[in-house]
């Protein structure tokens, strides 16, 4: 029989760091996309998108030293596969290990590296990661969940991962499970949305695997809705694009996602095949309808991305994605109804077809792969194993290692209110600090008033609590700055923007605080004034000089807002330390770029080979387009032109991941 045990992982890797206090009120990446599909595709394109990631506040304190760091984990093992958890990172699968064949069959980081790729900043490629919440890299994924053990009806342990997602207000969880006789791991999802409201759900399933020169990911699918840059959504047939075959990702020069169109009646899988035939096999049950593919592309900046995701022991083996999730795309969430469950089976494990019926024609290797799934684990089993696990997963289990207590928050207001809770078997064991808040609010009726010098404990916009805060301001909170203040960011996630810069008014009219500048400057942003928001981010700064991660907040408003000078004022405004970060150095680059000083800009970019700027924002050219601006304004000042396609860009600073460079 397999076992369930917890152990210690032991790994060199980055400190992390803690969350930088400020909520996350204006992300650095819209995600609003254009489409051009046909009228019977019926899509949710950009339903449930947001531009906040409230309430929650941003991990990007993280460093790139490579300590010795060790982590609690999980492990699941049988006689087949070794699969290894690690709770305080979303329960990101770290490794599955097939043990015959001796090989990994997810791509195991050797360090702990986090980039900013993520919703809260902080993200970590390799093993297999699960999102939940709004579009983007779960919240959770540099997080702590809940980890509890239980056993299924044969006595085969479970691992349950589980959380309270507090955007979408739903509580999430995962029990995986191994069998002796079937060489899959197996995970049963189930989210609940416990409310009386229609909510937007996103989940997806991602899963890092080696890049490979020969390698295929098969799919029952004809067409794929392409997402690429900044183009429109659309749509195209495969496998064959003028001439090239794109289910192998060694043929694509540039990131992109390949959302695959499967059919209703299809059985839901994705297959990654090497060279040989060997690879490994992601099934569900229906509901988990979307499969796609992601690629950083061959060309110089996906590369760059790949080395800076890990070290030059993982970057010897680049990597790809292949991903499931509840929708056909990831640009779009699905309305899931109120007092509902979702619930699915996942398997993942090793395959094997010959080399000829995985690389042939697109018709016989689909076939070939539907074949093998159907003999090693017929749907029919799929679905009866899900059904047979239903008492299970409403059951309670015994808890190991402890998530942050939310759940318990939004179980004692629902029991306020008459309601019952979503998940009443989950554990979230006793309120913390930025719990005990709240219950205190729910318990006396008028919310705590922190020194505003303090750092708030936690941000809350749930319904429930947006309700009472507002019957609060009218009554015992009337003068309490920070019922307002946590009013504005209610209003504020609701996208009811003057509501929110009034209510941020009277909080700073009651006391004036570095989160009050903070919160007005980002609804000065969005509404368009953008000078104004800069000078109230410097407001803001000005009352918390020493916090490196809100002056470079501070500065990228600054620079989106053409403001060089405030620029290069804030910069000047921090103390000798924070001013050798990469970021502050990087801005400050940008300034002195555009306030005629272009020498010293290039030198600060070039130095030491390179600036390396820890949390560069993914998909972001900034740095290329500012490096081109520079050697094009010298050249300009030297009485030459020098076109932007002549301009050469240091390797160092090319992270580029739209630009086919592969043959440049």
């Amino acid at each position: 029989m397999s076992e369930l045990r917890f152990e210690h992982m032991e790994i060199r890797g980055a400190n992390l760091g803690p969350e930088r206090q400020y909520p996350i009120l204006y992300k650095q990446k819209m995600f609003e996309k254009p489409a051009e599909l046909d009228e019977d595709d019926g899509l949710f394109i950009n339903y449930g998108n947001m531009y906040h990631v409230l309430p929650y506040a941003s991990l990007d304190t993280y460093d790139r030293a490579l300590d010795r760091q060790i982590f609690d984990t999980a492990v699941l093992e049988s006689g087949r596969l070794k699969a290894v958890f690690v709770p305080s990172l979303g329960g990101r699968l770290w490794s599955l290990y097939d043990k015959r064949e001796g090989r990994d069959l997810v791509v195991n980081n050797p360090v702990f590296r986090p980039c900013n790729l993520a919703l809260r900043n902080a993200w970590i490629s390799g093993g297999i990661e699960w999102n939940c919440g709004i579009r983007g890299h779960s919240p959770l994924t540099c997080d702590r969940v809940y980890a509890a053990e239980t056993k299924l009806d044969d006595a085969t342990p479970v691992l349950r991962m589980y959380a309270f997602e507090r955007i979408r207000a739903v509580t999430y969880q995962m029990d995986f499970f191994l069998k002796e006789d079937l060489p899959f791991l197996f995970t049963r999802m189930r989210i609940v949305n416990g409310s009386d409201r229609v909510t937007p759900i996103y989940w997806w399933s991602t899963t890092a695997v080696e890049q490979r020169e020969g390698a295929r990911v098969i799919v029952p699918a004809d067409e794929t809705y392409v997402n690429k840059a900044l183009d429109p959504v659309s749509k195209t047939a495969i496998p064959f694009v003028n001439g090239l075959d794109l289910t192998y990702p060694t043929n694509h020069p540039i990131a992109i996602d390949h959302f695959y169109k499967i059919p209703e009646a299809s059985r839901k899988y994705e297959a990654y095949v090497m060279s040989d035939g060997i690879g490994l096999m992601q099934a569900s049950t229906r509901l988990l309808k979307g499969r796609k593919l992601f690629v950083w592309g061959m060309s110089r900046g996906g590369l760059s991305w790949q080395r800076f995701l890990t070290s030059e022991e993982g970057y010897a083996q680049p990597y790809v994605e292949i991903q499931a999730g509840l929708a056909a795309t990831q640009n779009e969430s699905l309305p899931m109804p109120p007092n509902t469950a979702w619930e699915w089976l996942e398997a993942y494990g090793p395959m094997r077809i010959s080399p000829e019926e995985a690389h042939g024609d697109w018709q016989k290797s689909r076939a070939a792969a539907l074949g093998w799934l159907d003999g090693a684990l017929p749907e029919a089993l799929m679905e009866k194993m899900l059904a047979e696990t239903r008492e299970m997963a409403k059951s309670p289990a015994d808890m190991r290692f402890k998530g942050h207590p939310w759940g318990c928050v939004d179980n004692a207001v629902q029991e306020s209110l008459g309601r019952r809770p979503a998940s009443p078997h989950l554990d979230f064991g006793k309120p913390e600090p930025p719990q005990e808040l709240w219950l205190r609010f729910l318990e006396n009726g008028y919310l705590d008033e922190p020194d505003p010098e303090s750092a708030p404990a936690s941000y809350m916009v749930q319904e429930e609590w947006f309700l009472m805060l507002q019957s609060a301001v009218e009554g015992a909170d009337a003068s309490n700055w920070f019922a307002w203040h946590q009013l504005g960011l209610g209003y504020f996630a609701r996208d009811m923007y003057r509501q929110a810069e009034e209510a941020f008014k009277r909080s700073l009219a009651l006391k004036t605080s570095s989160w009050g500048f903070h919160a007005l400057a980002a609804v000065a942003r969005v509404r368009g004034r953008e000078r104004e928001s800069v000078l109230l981010m410097a407001k803001a700064l000005e009352r918390n000089p020493g916090h490196v991660p809100l002056a470079k907040e501070a500065m990228r408003f600054a620079y989106e807002a053409g403001e060089y000078r405030l620029l290069l004022s804030i910069c000047d405004s921090l103390n000798g330390e924070a001013r050798f970060d990469g970021t502050v150095r990087m801005y400050r680059a940008f300034g002195l770029a555009h306030t005629g000083r272009e020498r010293e800009a290039r030198d600060i970019l070039l130095e030491g080979g390179g600036l390396v700027i820890t949390d560069m924002r993914e998909g972001s050219d900034t740095l290329v387009d500012e490096y081109v601006f520079i050697e094009r304004a010298l050249a300009a000042k030297e009485g030459r032109e020098l076109a932007a396609e002549d301009v050469k860009i240091p390797e160092a600073l090319d992270f580029r991941m739209f630009n086919d460079t592969t043959h440049k």
